[in-house]
């Protein structure tokens, strides 16, 4: 199999601008002026979720069909949630005990009095937190509310722990797996629909799978990619790709956030990316491709643990810093907390 159609760098390179859009559309709203362009450019910011869905769904495509070429071993599932535990469980670590005391630690040395704000969750609550189910308490569709109290971004680890279970499950049943997946496909599309929607346990991966779905059929794309590289394909592509990118900005600018304007989103992404695979290579010698793939390379972290940094590097911006927050906030704050 040719390695560019497996490792498309651009993947990595578009990680490190959505994890860093993200950190910026959680942190600086609170410090910056109110000034509306730049508040919409920020919380534009909310279409890093749905790459990180479809960068997911590209990666395990990628698996998948290996597994399903008899090129690879199974065991996708366990591989997968090793991997996305690991980052977790070193995450919930920081949330719940290191943070806190280190910033118990610092501020001993301003009051000279050693207080540590370390609320543990109870054991039915913890047993909660690790196991992701957690997620299916929410109230709400808003599924970062269940994690609200430690780390909303959670809900995006919960999700994708029952996606990739599914996929494991599926791949169990080589035969039947584009079928399963179709058919998973098939009901997610549903979901758009509140009546179909309100029968779904909240929690579930259901409603955010159509954006996963739509990884998994840009790989393939890709893969098959001689077969519609034409010049009259290309064009009317850059064409749908554009207008579906202006349509996304004008439901933003109008306020809409629902699951059809999320989907719209990601197949928004997966037509951008397809078209630019061509420059993968040209991107990749650039010094701008350079900084965002090296953001990449942690940008799970990044978006897993901006949150649980934020207040613990505030501390220092604001105490130590003698410049206002609108300042020291994105010049100091934001890179500060991607350096932790």
């Amino acid at each position: 199999m040719d390695k560019a159609k497996t490792h498309f760098f651009l993947i990595d390179s578009f990680r490190g601008i959505a994890s860093v859009w993200i950190l910026a559309l959680h942190i600086l709203p609170s410090y910056l002026p109110d000034i509306d362009w730049l508040l919409s450019f920020i919380e534009f910011g909310r279409i890093g979720t749905d790459f990180f869905f479809v960068a997911s769904g590209y990666v395990s495509a990628i698996a998948c069909h290996k597994i399903l070429s008899r090129k690879s071993k199974t065991g996708f599932a366990l591989k997968r949630l090793k991997k996305i535990y690991s980052i977790y469980l070193f995450s919930l670590l920081l949330a719940l005990i290191v943070v806190p005391l280190l910033m118990g630690c610092i501020s001993f040395l301003k009051s000279k009095e050693l207080i540590f704000d370390i609320n543990l969750p109870t054991i039915n609550d913890l047993f909660l937190y690790i196991s992701l189910a957690k997620v299916f308490t929410s109230e709400t569709w808003a599924l970062n509310e269940a994690f609200i109290e430690i780390n909303g971004v959670y809900w995006f680890i919960a999700v994708m722990v029952q996606i990739y279970l599914l996929l494991g499950i599926a791949l169990k049943f080589k035969s039947k797996f584009h079928y399963i997946i179709l058919s998973t496909f098939l009901l997610s599309l549903l979901c758009l629909f509140e009546d179909f929607k309100n029968l779904i346990p909240i929690g579930l991966f259901l409603p955010s799978f159509s954006k996963f779905f739509i990884g998994m059929i840009l790989y393939f794309f890709i893969l098959k990619r001689g077969r519609f590289d034409n010049n009259i394909f290309t064009s009317l592509l850059v064409i749908v790709c554009c207008c579906l990118f202006g349509l996304v900005i004008y439901l933003h600018l109008n306020g809409f956030k629902g699951d059809s304007y999320r989907l719209l989103s990601a197949l928004t992404i997966s037509l951008l990316l397809y078209l630019m695979h061509p420059i993968d290579r040209i991107i990749k010698n650039s010094l701008f491709g350079k900084t965002t793939f090296w953001l990449g390379t942690f940008s799970y972290s990044t978006y897993l643990n901006h949150i649980v940094f934020w207040p613990f590097m505030y501390m220092f911006v604001s105490n130590l810093i003698p410049l206002p927050l609108s300042v020291s906030a994105p010049v100091i704050l934001v890179p500060l907390i991607i350096i932790c």
